[in-house]
């Protein structure tokens, strides 16, 4: 109930919030630039996956030292075709001597202790895994070659898989828009702002993994999903809220009134996401490796989705809002002036017409007016009943008539 008793004019900064999440996306894009595009995982570029089992646990930084040390020797005796091989091995297997591989330790069901594998990754194909095991066999690690082995993507279904990706990132968007608009009365507005405000999510995450050089793979995709899901029910539960105090607040001004549904719902966003982020800090900090690159992608993204539902798509609301009061009243400005130049038009002695000429009209018919006792004998005789005649003090005559039994 904290928000509720501030006296915080959201709407009215909006232009402060606007600013912050450009200077954001800009600084991502800027990092995309600098970076030559996004990394991206084995996943969607393919490569190499080669699985080291050891007979004991390593630690990530030995690995990667005894790497540095792989070494492809042309041994004497080779045919061209096999020097050849040798070079294209040679150039795939050079980032691994450059710190540049991948390396996750993992553990799988059958190890006797944890941290007994290594996943080095590599975005070129490796035929021969050799130089690799020899690498780290000398370097201390005894390797287990018969339970380690090396797994190919091909570039092709590596772009097959970013393709499928953004097509249901599409259908997701799609989907998200047409539901919204049902769900407020097909009042298009409201899923219209609230794609608006994924868009600027994905921006938002796209350009944080830029800055922080990490690599998009398919955990990436997968928090991102997860965040256009969790970030458009933040957004209805706002939504809600404003609509209801359409109708319980008629007379309020619109900003006034979305910034007090704003206040009204803060504390329901802000004890969400404070839960949400602690399990995922727990992640990131204490996880695995594997973890820690989706729990990164979760920690922006859940931010971001919090922060735009408040500060992006609101305010956005009441720009659309205002703008079609503005349009109205245009509308209404143009009638009444329209209609006051044809009143002037009208009125104007110059382009009055000529007025249209009247007929004479005829004499009225001239009627001989009944006395009294003739209009009573009509009445009596239409009546069928008798006629008689009295005569009372000042003479006059009286007619009456007694009606027939």
């Amino acid at each position: 109930m904290f928000f509720r008793n501030l006296n915080w004019n959201i709407i009215g900064q909006r232009n402060y919030w606007f600013a912050l999440s450009g200077t954001v996306i800009l600084a991502g894009i800027i990092a995309l630039i600098l970076h030559h595009g996004l990394p991206l995982g084995l996943s969607f570029t393919g490569g190499t996956v080669i699985d080291v089992k050891f007979d004991h646990p390593v630690t990530e930084s030995q690995v990667k030292s005894a790497l540095r040390g792989v070494v492809v020797v042309d041994k004497p005796g080779l045919t061209p075709t096999q020097i050849a091989g040798n070079a294209d091995l040679r150039s795939a297997l050079a980032p691994l001597t450059r710190g540049e591989g991948n390396v996750q330790l993992a553990s799988k069901l059958e190890d006797k202790q944890p941290n007994e594998r290594a996943i080095i990754s590599l975005q070129s194909p490796v035929s021969d895994p050799t130089p690799v095991y020899d690498a780290l066999a000398k370097a201390g690690p005894a390797v287990d070659r018969a339970q380690s082995q090396i797994t190919s993507v091909g570039p092709s279904l590596g772009r097959e898989y970013l393709s499928r990706s953004l097509l249901a990132l599409i259908i997701a968007l799609l989907l998200q828009l047409a539901y919204i608009a049902f769900r407020f009365g097909n009042q298009l507005r409201y899923g219209v702002l609230c794609d608006v405000k994924l868009v600027h999510d994905v921006l938002v995450m796209i350009g944080i993994f830029a800055i922080a050089n990490r690599k998009a793979d398919d955990a990436f995709l997968a928090a991102l999903l997860t965040v256009i899901g969790w970030s458009v029910m933040d957004s209805i539960v706002i939504f809600d809220r404003i609509r209801e105090n359409t109708h319980l607040m008629p007379d309020v001004p619109y900003a006034q009134m979305v910034n007090t549904s704003l206040l009204q719902t803060m504390t329901r966003s802000v004890n969400t996401l404070a839960t949400v982020v602690i399990v995922l800090v727990a992640l990131l900090v204490f996880g695995g490796d594997t973890l820690k690159d989706f729990a990164f992608a979760l920690l922006v993204g859940v931010i971001s989705g919090a922060y735009s539902s408040i500060f992006i798509a609101s305010p956005l609301l009441v720009m659309w809002k205002e703008y079609d009061i503005r349009k109205r009243a245009t509308v209404r400005a143009a009638a009444a002036a329209s209609e006051s130049a044809g009143t002037t038009s009208a009125s104007d002695p110059g382009r009055r017409l000529a007025p249209k000429q009247k007929k004479p009209s005829l004499p009225p018919p001239r009627y001989r007016r009944k006395r009294p006792a003739e209009e009573a004998r009509g009445d009596a005789w239409a009546d069928g009943g008798v006629i008689t005649e009295t005569t009372d003090g000042d003479g006059d005559a009286e007619a009456s008539k007694d009606q027939q039994s």
